[in-house]
C-alpha cells in the first residue's frame, strides 16, 4: 500500500527530476538561456516548442509530461498526467500533502532554474489524473525564493 507521502515524495521527485533532465537536455542541444540575447519571452516560447517536440513523454513509472507552454505574460507552464490513479487520488484529497509537494517543487524551482528566477518568471506545474480532471495546480513565483 502506498502512503500519502511517499506518493507525494515520489511525484515530487518526478517532477523535479523530469524538469530537471528537460532543462538539461535543452543546454545540450541548443543555446545556453544566459547568453541569448533575445527577449525572454521569445526564449520562453523556443524552450516551450523544442520540449513540446519530445512530448508526450513518460518521465516516471506513473507521471507523463504532456505539454508545455509559455506565458501568457512572464508565465512557463509544465501540463503532467498522474496516471497511477491512487497516487493521483492522495494528491488531490490531502491539502497537507499538497503544500508538501509545493513547497519540494518551490525549492527546486529556487536551485535548479536560474534564467526563469533571474526573469522573474512564475513556473506553473498542472497536474490532472488519468480522467483530465484538475489534482493540483501550483504555481511558484521566484519572489518567493
Amino acid at each position: 500500500m502506498v502512503t500519502a507521502k511517499s506518493a507525494m515524495k515520489h511525484v515530487a521527485g518526478v517532477l523535479a527530476f523530469a524538469t530537471m533532465f528537460l532543462l538539461a537536455r535543452y543546454f545540450i542541444t541548443g543555446e545556453s538561456l544566459e547568453l541569448n540575447k533575445e527577449p525572454f519571452s521569445v526564449t520562453m516560447e523556443h524552450d516551450a516548442a523544442r520540449l513540446n517536440a519530445t512530448l508526450p513523454e513518460m518521465v516516471s513509472e506513473g507521471v507523463r509530461l504532456d505539454k508545455v507552454a509559455a506565458g501568457p505574460g512572464n508565465l512557463f507552464n509544465y501540463l503532467y498526467t498522474v496516471v497511477d490513479d491512487d497516487a493521483a487520488k492522495k494528491i488531490a484529497d490531502d491539502p497537507k500533502e499538497l503544500g508538501k509537494l509545493k513547497s519540494q517543487l518551490q525549492e527546486r524551482v529556487c536551485t535548479v532554474m536560474p534564467a526563469y528566477r533571474n526573469n522573474n518568471t512564475i513556473v506553473r506545474y498542472s497536474l490532472r489524473n488519468n480522467s483530465g480532471d484538475m489534482i493540483a495546480d501550483i504555481s511558484i513565483n521566484p519572489k518567493d525564493c
